[in-house]
Order: C-alpha cells, then sequence, then structure tokens
C-alpha cells in the first residue's frame, strides 16, 4: 500500500515521493537488469532512463497491480527496446563496413599489394618489444591482459606500446583515408 500512495503523490508532482520510490527499487532493478545484459553501466543506464520517463509521463501513470511489478516489467521492455535499437545499428554498421570492405577490395590489386608490403615493412621497423606486442595481438588473437602475463610486464605497458604503434601506422598512412578499415581487414585476414 505504501508503494501506491507514493505513485498517487509522483502524479502530483511530488519529487520526494519520487526520491523514496528511486532508492527503494533502483539498486534491485539494476541488478535485475544486469542479470540480462551482463553490463552494469548499460543497467544503470536502462534503469536510470526508466526513472527519467516515469517522472516525465507521472501524470499518466495507470498501474493495475504492484507498483513493483510495473516497474520490474517496464524496465526489462526498456532494456529489449535499448537492446533492439544496438542490434539495429550494429547491423547497419556491418553493411557499411562490408560495403567499404568490398569497395576496398575491388580497388586495384596492385595498390593493395603496395598497401601491405608498406604495412609490413612499418610494422617491421617498430622496435622489438612494440613489434611483438602489436603481432601478439592483433595476430595471436592475445588480449592485453594475456600479453602482460606473457612477456612479464604490466597491462599499461602493453596498452602504451599499442598506442605507439598505431600513432606511427597512422602517421605512416596519414593521406590513407580507409586505413583503419584496411587495417581489421589486414589483421583479420593475417590472423586466420
Amino acid at each position: 500500500m505504501e508503494d501506491e500512495r507514493l505513485i498517487d503523490k509522483i502524479r502530483k508532482g511530488n519529487s520526494q515521493a519520487f526520491d523514496l520510490l528511486f532508492k527503494k527499487y533502483y539498486q534491485s532493478l539494476v541488478h535485475y537488469i544486469h542479470s540480462f545484459s551482463q553490463d552494469i553501466y548499460l543497467a544503470e543506464d536502462v534503469v536510470q532512463q526508466m526513472f527519467v520517463n516515469l517522472w516525465i509521463n507521472r501524470e499518466d501513470l495507470k498501474i493495475k497491480k504492484s507498483v513493483k511489478g510495473y516497474l520490474y516489467l517496464v524496465s526489462y521492455s526498456s532494456f529489449l527496446n535499448y537492446d533492439k535499437k544496438v542490434k539495429r545499428r550494429q547491423g547497419l554498421l556491418e553493411e557499411f563496413k562490408k560495403e567499404v570492405i568490398s569497395d576496398y577490395a575491388t580497388e586495384d590489386s596492385e595498390v593493395l599489394n603496395q598497401r601491405i608490403n608498406r604495412l609490413k615493412q612499418l610494422i617491421e621497423t617498430l622496435p622489438p618489444n612494440c613489434q611483438e606486442i602489436l603481432k601478439l595481438n592483433k595476430f595471436g588473437g592475445l588480449k592485453y591482459d594475456e600479453i602482460a602475463k606473457r612477456m612479464n610486464i604490466s597491462k599499461k605497458t602493453v596498452e602504451s606500446q599499442m598506442r605507439i604503434a598505431f600513432k606511427k601506422i597512422r602517421n605512416e598512412f596519414d593521406n590513407d583515408k580507409l586505413i583503419l578499415v584496411f587495417m581489421r581487414s589486414f589483421f583479420k585476414v593475417t590472423k586466420n
């Protein structure tokens, strides 16, 4: 019954009642959404946005059964909507990547071979540790912490060496607008 009174007050614009409802359910809703998303930040965003929408639409709130059940249902629906949007965006991004890579693949094979050779030569000019770290990550598929353990160095050192490698690559291919797409496809092809 206490939740229903809070909702009545919220409908009338009582922000203290809203704060009480928020504090009462926020953490449990975040844990609930986190169980689906496996991303705590995403879960927090979804629940916060659900509460923002609840406040914005407070005058039109129609809760037929329990407030708790309503909040869980709306949070879950918000998560599903967010998930659909993300998947749609990822689908569009994948389509774009395929299109760019396809355009890139139809490029003159001579130019493509020159680009590949240029990138290989540049990798060979990197300092030995930097070169090894780049190869372990991009060709070996190892994560930064795995590389750090294997080479007995800190993860920060791995991150720093990767930044150095990519900075040199970007500088070398400064005028090449599609270098990032090319590098992705190059590293994927070479890795397998």
